[in-house]
């Protein structure tokens, strides 16, 4: 390590005389190597290294900006989570309603990518991208621009509950309502194997942002046919017997022209219209008035 000190110690040792000559030669080479081409070989790789690092810290300084290799692909993603992946990328973001309502995006978490396009680089700033959005709870369009596809209303009508359930989830309602078809009826604690009588919405029908309507179901029991309309009656009511009309009684014959008038009985007294007679009057006499009370004839 020391050619000096290595010379002195191979004159001192107890070599011979060739070996303290050959010592000395090589000690005196090693001496003057690195003088000659530029260092030791333990101090080349030292400056290799101090040569690269200017490099590396340039690359790791957090004020250089990153060298867009190619826009990344954003369609899907929230617009909050797109601005983040496309600044990374060494891009930057502007966005647009991609339906026809020309909404603006102030909230950018309820907003989710459906197109991107170039929008050219700006003023010597970074290149930028131009994204077509919608509400996350929406559907993206056909083309950019145009009008939502909201979902249509399916047809559950003589489905049981159950099934309708499950054909209502993919168009995105929270609330599903059962009724009674029946006014008469309540429902039971478990309606799914109840059928569908009526529904509404109705069949067909463009539903915009499902997510906050209701569907009402009116539901007949399993056993039992639907009604005509909504909230009929399972079980009519009887009906009333009618009271009967009670037979008017004949007229009687004015008591004027019954003076000294005589009946064998009650039947020709009822037949001359007389009946009933009350004590005192013509045509009465005790052997028609069978209860004595005073009026003859009157049962």
């Amino acid at each position: 390590m020391l050619p000096p000190v290595g010379i002195g110690l191979a004159w001192v040792s107890l070599w011979d005389r060739n070996r303290k000559i050959l010592a000395t030669v090589l000690a005196a080479v090693w001496f003057v190597l690195p003088f000659l081409g530029g260092g030791s070989p333990e101090e080349k790789p030292v400056v290799r290294d101090d040569a690269r690092a200017p490099e590396v810290s340039a690359s790791a300084s957090p004020s250089a900006s990153p060298s867009p290799s190619g826009p990344p692909v954003l369609v899907g993603k929230s617009l909050k989570e797109a601005k983040g992946v496309a600044s990374a990328a060494g891009f930057d973001v502007v966005s647009h309603d991609a339906s026809d309502q020309d909404a603006g995006q102030w909230d950018a978490d309820n907003w989710k990518v459906c197109f991107q396009t170039s929008a050219g680089q700006r003023n010597g700033r970074r290149p930028s991208l131009d994204l077509g959005v919608v509400r996350v709870e929406a559907p993206c369009p056909s083309a950019d621009g145009e009008k939502i596809p909201w979902p249509k209303m399916p047809a559950v009508t003589g489905m049981t509950f159950a099934r309708a359930q499950e054909t209502l989830k993919p168009v995105g309602f929270k609330k599903v309502e059962a009724e009674s078809a029946y006014s008469d009826v309540e429902l039971p604690g478990v309606t799914d194997p109840w059928k569908v009588c009526f529904q509404d919405p109705q069949p067909g029908k463009e539903i915009e942002n499902p997510q906050y309507g209701t569907v009402y179901l009116k539901l007949a029991p399993p056993d039992a046919a639907c009604p005509e309309q909504p909230y009929a009656r399972l079980r009519p009511e009887p009906t009333p017997t009618p009271t009967p009309t009670p037979t008017p009684l004949p007229e009687r014959t004015p008591i004027s022209d019954r003076v000294g008038a005589y009946y064998a009985n009650c039947g020709e007294a009822e037949a001359a219209g007389a009946a009933p007679m009350r004590r005192g009057e013509p045509g009465y006499r005790s052997g028609l008035d069978r209860d004595h009370d005073g009026i003859a004839c009157d049962t």
